[in-house]
C-alpha cells in the first residue's frame, strides 16, 4: 500500500465558500484532497502544482479540483484566493455532465475570466458565499453554482451544443479508469462498459480532449507512480506491486520512457515545488 499524501478534509458539511486564504483549516504544502474545490485567485503570486504539473498562479484564473488529486502551493504565504469546495453527495447533484467534466483530473488548466463578465461572476461568488455561511439551502446552492460552473464552461471555449449523450458516457468513462486502472488496462473493458467500440471511445477523446484512454491510463499510472515515490517511504519494487506490475523492471522502463527518470532518480530529485 503506497503511503498517501496528508489528506485535506472537509468538515462534516456538503458546501463552504470563503474569501479567505487559507480557505479551511490549516495549509499544507502538499495536500491530497476528499473534495471538489474551485479556486479563484485574486492575485498574480508564484506557482502552483497539481498531480506534479507546475501552473503559473495568475490574477483571475479560476482552477477546478478534483477530488483525491494531489495539490501544492510551496509558499508559506498562499496567493489571496476565492475558494468554493464541496462534497462529493454535493457534486453528484449537478446534473449537467458537461461540468462535472470540468473537474476531471485529465484537464488541469485554468480558465481565465473575461474582463467583462468580472462584475458577473463577482456578484454570482458573492450569492453563492452569502448562502454557504447562512441558510446554506442545498438547492439554492446547487443552482447557484451551476450558474457560476456554466459561465465557466463557457469561458473554456469549450463547445457546449457537443455536450450531449457523449458527456454522459465520457463522464463514466473517467470514472471507471480512475476506479479501475491499476487492475485493467485493456480498453476494451472499458468501451464495452459505456456501449461503445474502443475505435469511437478514442474518435471521442481525440476530438474532445486530444488523447486516448491508453493515454489517460498511462497519465494516471504516472502521476499515482510519483505520488508514491514523492514520500520516499515505499520502495520502488513495492510501488510496482501496488500499480499492476508484476515486474518491477518493466514499470522501471515504462516511468523512464515517460520522465526521462528513472524511479530511482525521480525519489532522489525532489522535484521543484514539493517538500516531503
Amino acid at each position: 500500500m503506497l503511503t498517501e499524501f496528508p489528506l485535506h478534509q472537509l468538515p462534516p458539511v456538503q458546501f463552504l465558500a470563503s474569501d479567505k486564504s487559507p480557505a479551511f483549516g490549516e495549509h499544507a504544502t502538499e495536500h491530497r484532497i476528499n473534495f471538489y474545490a474551485i479556486v479563484w485567485f485574486q492575485e498574480d503570486g508564484g506557482t502552483h502544482y497539481l498531480d506534479f504539473e507546475a501552473y503559473p498562479i495568475r490574477k483571475d484564473t479560476v482552477f477546478l479540483i478534483g477530488k483525491n488529486q494531489v495539490h501544492s502551493i510551496p509558499s508559506a504565504v498562499l496567493p489571496r484566493s476565492k475558494t468554493i469546495v464541496f462534497s462529493r453527495e454535493f457534486f453528484e447533484q449537478i446534473e449537467e455532465p458537461f461540468l462535472r467534466q470540468l473537474f476531471s483530473p485529465f484537464h488541469n488548466q485554468g480558465i481565465a475570466l473575461p474582463a467583462d463578465k468580472m462584475e458577473l461572476m463577482n456578484s454570482l461568488f458573492s450569492l453563492i458565499m452569502q448562502e454557504s455561511n447562512h441558510l446554506s439551502d442545498t438547492s439554492l446552492l446547487l443552482k447557484y453554482t451551476t450558474a457560476f460552473l456554466t459561465h465557466l464552461f463557457r469561458f473554456s471555449k469549450a463547445d457546449a451544443s457537443s455536450a450531449e449523450i457523449d458527456d454522459t458516457r465520457m463522464l463514466k468513462l473517467f470514472q471507471l479508469i480512475e476506479e479501475n486502472y491499476k487492475e485493467n488496462r485493456s480498453a476494451l473493458f472499458y468501451a464495452s462498459q459505456i456501449g461503445l467500440t474502443p475505435k469511437r471511445v478514442n474518435e471521442i477523446l481525440r476530438q474532445r480532449a486530444g488523447t486516448t484512454m491508453n493515454k489517460l491510463i498511462e497519465q494516471l499510472l504516472l502521476i499515482e507512480a510519483k505520488r508514491g515515490l514523492m514520500h520516499h517511504r515505499s520502495s520502488v519494487k513495492e510501488i510496482a506491486y501496488d500499480l499492476g506490475y508484476s515486474d518491477p523492471s518493466y514499470f522501471a522502463r515504462f516511468f523512464k520512457k515517460h520522465t526521462g527518470l528513472t524511479p530511482e532518480q525521480f525519489k532522489a530529485s525532489e522535484p521543484a515545488g514539493f517538500v516531503g
